[in-house]
């Protein structure tokens, strides 16, 4: 969405600015929920706004220790954190947790997440993510009546993960040819060679290939908080570990594992790879935009939850988020929650990503910019509203972390089949007027489609060429994406363009250049997958069939003749808006 870019102002011991928007993470990446009114920015540590002071002064706690259910985890364990109970504290005392080498005294602020305790609680539950190092709770309450700057009460022993190189974010992706396909994970070294062993059993895994490692640091990236190491900022991402299979057999169930006999195995997944060019073939998408790491984004949990359900029962071949992905924005930790969380649905099948103004979006360091785009901040024509939305991470951790076909411009803009279904992703976020390198890369992809083979055209982005909604009337560049592209997709036939940006589901009639047609393109917005949504009004826009500001995520059947598409609410699965079409 657009940056609205504000002065906010936090106090810790001093006066200190920060640059804020209407998308900042007002909760943390192990779990807690945090009120807005008390969180002035993503890490704000400005406890005054909304608490009443009591009149009497706190008395010294005499805690020496927090006590823990656990010192080792594994990702997603619960920690119960408990400690004795406390007569009198202030409203905001908080209980936080930090790496080990944050200062006692004076880093109460260097949390990654924290919770406020409340009257009388003596015990509270953290969901664990994998970061790599130890870590501790500690317990910070206010001096001088709790008006008074933190002062450190109690700690925990160490806690730490059960196995610092277990495999973890575990991801599929499609690769160039129908017979391969990418598997990345990450761990804390890249002392052995990544493995894969794979089988047609899962009691059986009978071959076995290696692969290759990277990461990156915090001088990879372009500008900004990407670019200052800190709990709330970068932390090291550990090491990514891809590995390409070969000569997989289509529509053919394999069973994995990923590892090394030195550091551990993951446990064994499994993947049904994608079918040939079979006249029977079918397939089921899902598809959905501007997600993020639950409970960032309040409709991620459910998303994920729907999705995973989806993908354990009902063959489902490959998921495509298009664009805001983690909603990380320069927080290295955000990252390890959102692949941690997608684990159970993209180590099952192929998660292909695309480019969104939160991974991108970036003013200065262009240099850094892995997409090669010209300028110190890619593309900014004066009429677009391109800001700073990445929080300088320029995609960076993207292009590490997720893979994609090389037929185009890595995930920037790359296209693959699916069955009967070419799908296509560009970027809004690069430069797609008609004498752009992305441009003339587009329709070349679209001339060079096999209609026969893929009858169905699918093309996929971040910003909407098409919105009903009040506000958007007059966007540059939904205008320029109608003029630049919409007569391209109408020449080639493109069945669906699928959108996000806007948080909400929104879906046209098939139609060009705003009008209704037997044989136009069917313009959908499926941002509503887990960033808070946007509540609008409409223009009552003719073409326009179907709108509504709910959680969900939508579904694409197709085989050579027929194509069902679904919108499910995450509240009840129900289907709620839906339609076909046929060859």
């Amino acid at each position: 969405m657009l940056l609205h870019q504000i002065t906010c102002a936090f106090f810790f011991l001093i006066i200190t600015i920060v640059q804020c928007d209407n998308h900042f993470n007002i909760h943390g990446p192990f779990g807690k929920h945090h009120s807005i009114k008390n969180v002035p920015s993503p890490y704000g540590c400005n406890r005054t706004y909304g608490i009443s002071f009591p009149s009497i002064s706190l008395p010294s706690m005499n805690i020496m220790e927090l006590n823990v259910s656990s010192t080792f985890y594994v990702s997603n364990q619960q920690i119960i954190v408990t400690w004795p109970t406390i007569s009198l504290s202030c409203n905001d005392d908080f209980i936080g947790i930090y790496f080990i080498d944050i200062p006692l005294l004076t880093g109460a602020c260097g949390y990654f997440d924290y919770e406020f305790i409340q009257t009388n609680q003596t015990s509270m539950s953290w969901q664990m993510i994998n970061l790599r190092r130890p870590l501790e709770f500690r317990y910070y309450s206010r001096e001088k009546n709790c008006a008074g700057n933190y002062s450190f009460v109690a700690k925990s022993t160490f806690v730490q993960p059960l196995n610092y190189n277990i495999p973890e974010q575990i991801h599929l992706a499609y690769s160039d040819r129908i017979d391969q396909m990418f598997v990345s994970y990450v761990t804390n070294s890249s002392e052995y060679i990544p493995e894969c062993q794979y089988g047609l059993d899962p009691s059986l895994l009978q071959w076995h290939v290696q692969g290759t490692t990277i990461t990156y640091k915090a001088s990879d990236m372009c500008e900004g908080q990407a670019n200052i190491p800190g709990p709330q900022t970068f932390i090291d991402p550990g090491y990514m570990h891809t590995i390409i299979l070969e000569d997989i057999r289509p529509s053919t169930t394999y069973f994995y594992r990923v590892g090394n006999d030195q550091h551990g195995w993951s446990s064994v997944r499994s993947f049904t790879n994608r079918p040939a060019d079979d006249i029977n073939a079918k397939v089921t998408l899902i598809a959905y935009g501007d997600m993020g790491a639950a409970p960032v984004q309040p409709g991620a949990k459910s998303t994920m939850d729907r999705v995973r359900a989806q993908v354990m029962t009902n063959n489902i071949t490959c998921v495509l988020h298009i664009g805001d992905i983690s909603y990380a924005r320069g927080i290295g930790a955000l990252w390890d929650a959102f692949m941690t969380q997608i684990d159970p649905i993209a180590s099952y099948v192929p998660y292909m990503v695309g480019i969104g103004n939160h991974e991108y979006d970036h003013v200065t360091g262009g240099d850094k910019d892995p997409s090669g785009a010209p300028g110190p901040g890619g593309f900014r024509p004066p009429w677009g509203d391109y800001g700073y939305d990445s929080g300088g991470e320029c995609a960076v951790p993207m292009v590490r972390r997720f893979h994609s076909p090389s037929n185009g411009n890595g995930l920037f803009w790359y296209s693959f089949d699916v069955g009967p279904v070419h799908i296509v992703y560009y970027s809004t976020e690069h430069d797609f007027l008609p004498s752009s390198p992305q441009h003339a890369w587009l329709e070349h992809d679209l001339s060079s489609v096999n209609r026969s083979r893929t009858p169905w055209l699918i093309v996929g982005s971040h910003r909407p060429m098409y919105s009903s909604i009040v506000r958007d009337v007059g966007d540059s560049i939904k205008v320029m994406l109608q003029i630049s592209l919409e007569p391209m997709f109408y020449k080639y036939h493109v069945d669906l363009n699928l959108f996000a940006h806007i948080h909400s589901y929104e879906r046209s009639c098939p139609m060009y250049q705003g009008k209704c047609v037997d044989d136009g393109i069917t313009h959908i917005l499926i941002g509503m997958a887990g960033h808070n949504l946007d509540f609008d009004t409409y223009t009552g826009a003719k073409w326009s069939l179907y709108h509504d500001q709910q959680f969900g995520y939508t579904q694409i059947s197709a085989n050579r003749t027929y194509l069902r598409f679904t919108y499910h609410h995450n509240v009840d699965d129900a289907i709620i808006d839906e339609f076909e079409l046929r060859k």
